[in-house]
């Protein structure tokens, strides 16, 4: 089992941190939304790695505590990276911001479809059953 509540308390975080900050950017007054704004994004990285990280071990059941919530954060990343685009200040955290946004949802698809749906697909499983017994060494360079 993965370390299901270490993600879910950053992704939590995350969330909560990110709506307050767009909150904020939207705001007319400009004054440390670079700083808050650099602060999380490195709260995305260390959660992409978190989640990069405990891929192998993420079963159906911690993706059902933690899916739902993810999903937010991706929703929510792209509205603050929307109204980011509108300032001229931010115009560097866009293109970090966009790769960010599209790690988490290529991690979010990757966590669905091969440790959630996967192991309930038969057919994908006996596939991998056969590619498993296969002896491959004899095409192995040495």
């Amino acid at each position: 089992m993965c370390q299901t509540q270490v993600i879910s308390r950053r992704i939590g975080r995350i969330g909560r941190r990110s709506f307050d900050r767009r909150m904020r950017i939207a705001s007319p007054m400009f004054v440390e939304k670079r700083g808050e704004l650099s602060r999380i994004l490195n709260e995305v990285d260390k959660l992409c790695e978190c989640l990069h990280n405990e891929f192998a071990t993420i079963t159906q059941e911690d993706y059902r505590m933690f899916g739902p919530e993810l999903r937010i954060v991706i929703s929510t990343l792209k509205s603050l990276r929307q109204e980011s685009l509108t300032r001229k200040e931010l115009k560097t955290f866009n293109d970090r911001m966009r790769q960010q946004i599209a790690d988490l949802e290529e991690l979010d698809h990757d966590i669905r479809v091969f440790r959630v749906d996967a192991p309930q697909n038969k057919e994908l499983q006996a596939a991998m059953n056969m590619l498993g017994s296969l002896d491959l060494s004899k095409y192995v360079e040495q």
